[in-house]
């Protein structure tokens, strides 16, 4: 969670918010830790249905590293983050395990003591986080029920859940709108809470129009915090990958992805940064998140392509004026390529230096200058000879920043090997 979070005590008058807000604390960790729960379960049981015990990738690797972060940062660290470990590494050495009752009874008391272990406010919005996820996942599920996994009445499963979570979310809202750190969230951010609370006391018991709606007020708001969710459970990204391999459990996964949906993955991108040239950054910022969740799914979360597609959000989220989002989006991204590719691999040079762009673009001009010295400094100083073509003619590592649109790619990039 931020350090930088507000504590006031409730007598002091809140500041008035800004548009451009980091999401409260604990909201984001609340939503991360439910999901972490359900594809430690759920979706981990089914996973292993279509790709065979022991097989397939690990679900919620990229979640798992967000949570574990946050818990770094508790008072009861020392506790809380080797209990998690402990959970995920039973998971992966036994799949069997990860939908045990006494496991997930573990799961559901770490949760609990991480509620209780976070300061003021936070607990209050990460009850709203954790609600917000399941509902969000029980309403996509009705409204669109997985069609290959086998045995499953999921719609009357998740009617039955999402019965028992809307009155739970409910709750836990109209506490959040009564207490001072409501007003200190963004004005967008309420906007589309309230929205969603409302749509809450519509109930109607679940039809599908009313699941219809509520799907899409869930995912305004998690636009409104700059989530990358994709409005997709991991039980259809499961479900899709059954119906496309047609494999047994007893077949070999293949560990790359297919050349198709690599391509799919490329032309939905070049549509939604045409788009985002022509001045539609709202549809285009809530495309990019879908693409970049859907894409660490299926793709991987250290795949080329998803860094790119998470590269081009920043520009996205930059085009809302959504400054402090699109800058900490930038130095994630440009860490997890550095990490997983290397300091000087094509795809880290060029997403760091989307970067050093947003920095330098956005008044940040010191820290532009730490970032391009301390991760960009070898480029300008290489042969261009020696360079592979896409990183010959990155922009501003030759000559001074521009200051313009135009001084980073407009055109979609290709694949970096």
């Amino acid at each position: 969670m931020s350090g930088n979070a507000r504590r006031d005590r409730d007598i002091v008058p809140p500041s008035p918010p800004s548009s451009q807000a980091r999401p409260p604390d604990g909201l984001v960790f609340g939503i991360d830790i439910e999901e972490l729960y359900f594809d430690f379960g759920e979706g981990h049981r089914h996973l292993k249905m279509i790709v065979g015990a022991g097989q397939g990738p690990r679900l919620h690797e990229d979640k798992a590293i967000r949570v574990r972060n946050t818990m770094y940062s508790l008072p009861s660290l020392s506790t809380l983050v080797p209990r998690l470990d402990d959970l995920l590494g039973q998971e992966h050495e036994n799949p069997a395990t990860a939908v045990d009752p006494v496991h997930e009874r573990s799961f559901d008391c770490l949760m609990v003591d991480v509620r209780n272990a976070l300061p003021g406010d936070a607990g209050f919005w990460y009850d709203t986080g954790v609600f917000l996820a399941r509902f969000s996942l029980c309403v996509i599920i009705v409204a669109e029920p997985p069609q290959e996994l086998p045995e499953t009445d999921f719609e009357g499963t998740y009617r039955r859940e999402l019965a028992r979570v809307v009155p739970l979310l409910k709750h836990v809202l109209l506490v959040l709108v009564s207490r001072a750190a409501w007003l200190r969230a963004s004005p967008a951010l309420r906007k589309q809470l309230l929205a969603l609370l409302r749509q809450l006391g519509d109930w109607d018991g679940g039809s599908a129009d009313w699941c219809r709606t509520a799907r899409a007020r869930a995912d305004r708001v998690f636009s409104a915090i700059g989530m990358t969710h994709s409005g997709t459970s991991i039980l259809h990204v499961v479900s899709a990958a059954g119906a496309q391999s047609g494999r047994t459990a007893d077949e070999p996964p293949t560990d790359a992805p297919a050349p198709d949906m690599e391509s799919e993955f490329r032309h939905r991108e070049k549509e939604l940064m045409k788009a985002l040239l022509a001045g539609e950054a709202e549809a285009v910022e809530e495309g990019l998140r879908t693409l970049v969740q859907t894409g660490r799914r299926t793709l991987g979360s250290r795949h080329p392509l998803v860094l790119l597609a998470q590269a081009d959000l920043c520009l996205a989220l930059h085009a809302l004026g959504r400054v402090p989002l699109c800058v900490d989006l930038a130095y994630d991204t440009a860490d997890e390529a550095c990490l997983h590719f290397g300091e000087r691999h094509a795809l880290t040079a060029t997403v760091s230096t989307t970067t050093w762009w947003l920095l330098h673009i956005t008044g940040r001009a010191t820290e532009a200058a730490e970032f391009k010295e301390a991760r960009l400094a070898w480029l300008p100083a290489t042969d261009p000879d020696e360079l592979p073509p896409e990183l010959a003619q990155l922009p501003g590592m030759r000559a001074g920043p521009t200051g313009r649109a135009g001084a980073i790619p407009t055109e979609p990039r290709e694949q970096t090997s």
